[in-house]
């Protein structure tokens, strides 16, 4: 077992010491200058990327679970292809369509909603690349569920969209949980679709990104620092909240 806490321990130590060796070469005043507002774009992005995620997302993920048929193989392709394509090319894709001279986009334009360069773009790219993760979760968690369960309910008399509510959902929330959460944490950290698709406003990974171009390495270590520390704790009180309502 020693060399199974040692393995575990050397991933561990690989995992953390770049953001503590970061940390311990900076000094508060190099963290003070950081601008908040990319962090709060990040979070607010992130949320609302996950409660349209949640709404959408959910009854995808019921319907691919309970779906037969040839078709199934090519949906479920569909939607864990955004997971394999680099998000920058999601963001290619995201723009050739979203643009002002794309198919949507110029739609959009004339009635002047702005999909691109703006808040929109930030949470539609975000949402092409995080959903995934909740729909396969999701749906992994009605897979399990006892199908019995749900003909015993509709024996009852109930619908079955009441049926989806009060008893499928409540018996795949661990994994819905786990999907919404992966959802989230995804978005917060998501940099090439939101490069390609909207830049501004300015998210974390892209302040990321502008402070390396303009300082180099030290100059972007600040921002990656407080980058990890803010990923770390949104992490532990996603895990936190989840044990809770799981």
């Amino acid at each position: 077992m020693r060399v199974v806490y040692a393995l575990s321990l050397l991933l561990l130590l690989y995992l953390s010491l770049p953001a503590i060796s970061a940390l311990m070469s900076l000094s508060p005043a190099e963290i003070s200058t950081i601008d908040p507002s990319p962090v709060l774009t990040s979070l607010l992005s992130a949320t609302l990327t996950t409660a349209i995620a949640t709404v959408l997302g959910v009854p995808l993920a019921y319907r691919l679970s309970r779906m037969e048929g040839k078709f199934r193989p090519i949906f479920e392709a569909v939607i864990l292809t955004p997971i394999v394509l680099p998000p920058i090319a999601s963001g290619l894709l995201m723009l050739k369509l979203l643009s002002p001279s794309g198919l949507i986009g110029s739609v959009s334009d004339l009635a002047g909603l702005k999909l691109t360069r703006s808040f929109a773009g930030v949470v539609l790219a975000q949402l092409i690349v995080a959903s995934p993760f909740l729909v396969i979760s999701s749906k992994a968690g009605f897979d399990a569920v006892d199908r019995r369960l749900e003909y015993a309910s509709r024996l009852m008399g109930k619908s079955e969209f009441q049926t989806f509510l009060r008893v499928s959902v409540p018996l795949a929330r661990k994994s819905i949980i786990a999907g919404v959460m992966m959802c989230f944490v995804r978005s917060f950290g998501e940099f090439g679709a939101t490069f390609m698709l909207a830049y501004h406003p300015k998210t974390l990974p892209i302040e990321l990104y502008t402070y390396f171009l303009s300082g180099g390495v030290e100059k972007a270590s600040a921002v990656a620092v407080v980058f990890w520390f803010v990923s770390l704790l949104f992490v532990l009180m996603l895990r936190r909240e989840g044990g809770r309502v799981a």
